[in-house]
């Protein structure tokens, strides 16, 4: 039996809003940072949180500022900003691609998204980063048993979709990011019954190589009613297909793994598709991207500056992607 908060979308929202108000109650530069950047992703949560942000800033500010390497480095960049002139993420079409506008993206540690990979996988390793750190625990927005697996569900903390969030799967078993035929079939059971309940809930899963950011099992969580700029596109440049079968689509990514090749898979709607590309030590991305996890490779790209949001091309993000196509 699903959760409540599983089974209808006012709850889910309502669930996540609430998670958000109380965990300003902490004063912690990581809460702190993941309430402001999840708020700035919806203008009716930025218009209710934004008085009390404010607020909270201006006391760690004056406080000592303590807390993760990460999370201070973060804070000290926000130092320059004025919370009062912060804008809510924009959006825009821009012939086949979507654009964002998120600056507080462009915060976000690179963390393994920036390392040097070979193969498929990596060593679980306990003192690295990893979504078991006591510092991440005030992060989840809810946890418990789900198809006989204990998974956390944390919020994103640098989101660039709607209610996004991450699954942590069986945290507690140390599993690297590294899909296998159970997890990847967990993967597809929860996408297609939350589904049911929630229109749009989908999954996302970036495989070692293709800036998978933590070596944690984890998926990405969020609600999208609209399609992904790829499924609007028959000439897309990257390999990609569809699935309806949970076994056919894992005969194909075992075939993925044997060949060392990297990966993103999208779960939704009793569907499953992979995008296969490029491995990121492969090629040099440009300077106005991060890199191209499974949301630039389904053709959206989150910008940090107003005027890469306002002078990138549709040329520009095309040449982008197909540094990605498989040669």
């Amino acid at each position: 039996m699903l959760n409540p908060i599983f089974t209808e979308q006012k709850s889910f929202e309502q669930a996540f809003s609430k998670g958000l108000e109380s965990m300003l109650e902490h004063d912690e530069l990581g809460v702190f940072i993941l309430v402001l950047a999840n708020t700035l992703a919806d203008e009716k949560l930025w218009r209710q949180f934004k008085p009390t942000l404010i607020t909270k800033f201006e006391q760690l500010k004056a406080g000592d500022i303590a807390g993760s390497e990460d999370d201070v480095a973060v804070f000290n960049q926000l130092l320059d900003l004025d919370l009062n002139n912060l804008e809510i993420t924009k959006y825009k079409t821009l012939g086949g691609f979507e654009l964002q506008y998120n600056p507080l993206r462009a915060l976000r540690p690179q963390r393994m998204s920036k390392a040097k990979t070979t193969g498929m996988s990596l060593d679980f390793d306990v003192d690295g980063f990893n979504f078991n750190k006591s510092f991440l625990q005030t992060e989840i927005f809810w946890k418990g048993n789900f198809f006989a697996k204990n998974i956390a569900l944390f919020y994103n903390k640098f989101p660039f979709a709607k209610l996004h969030g991450l699954v942590v799967v069986e945290p507690e078993k140390q599993h690297p990011q590294l899909l296998t035929p159970e997890l990847h079939q967990f993967a597809w059971m929860m996408a297609n019954s939350v589904g049911l309940n929630i229109k749009g809930f989908t999954l996302a899963y970036n495989s070692y190589g293709a800036y998978a950011s933590v070596n944690h099992f984890h998926l990405q969580c969020f609600v999208r009613e609209t399609p992904l700029p790829i499924e609007n596109n028959e000439k897309y440049p990257l390999v990609n297909h569809w699935f309806n079968s949970v076994g056919d689509a894992w005969e194909f990514i075992e075939s993925l793994h044997r060949d060392n090749q990297p990966y993103h898979l999208i779960y939704r709607d009793q569907a499953i598709l992979c995008i296969v590309r490029q491995r990121q030590d492969d090629y040099q991305h440009a300077d106005w991207t991060s890199g191209y996890a499974w949301y630039e490779a389904c053709g959206g790209l989150s910008t940090s500056t107003l005027n890469d949001f306002d002078q990138l091309t549709e040329q520009q993000l095309n040449n982008e992607l197909l540094k990605l196509k498989i040669t």
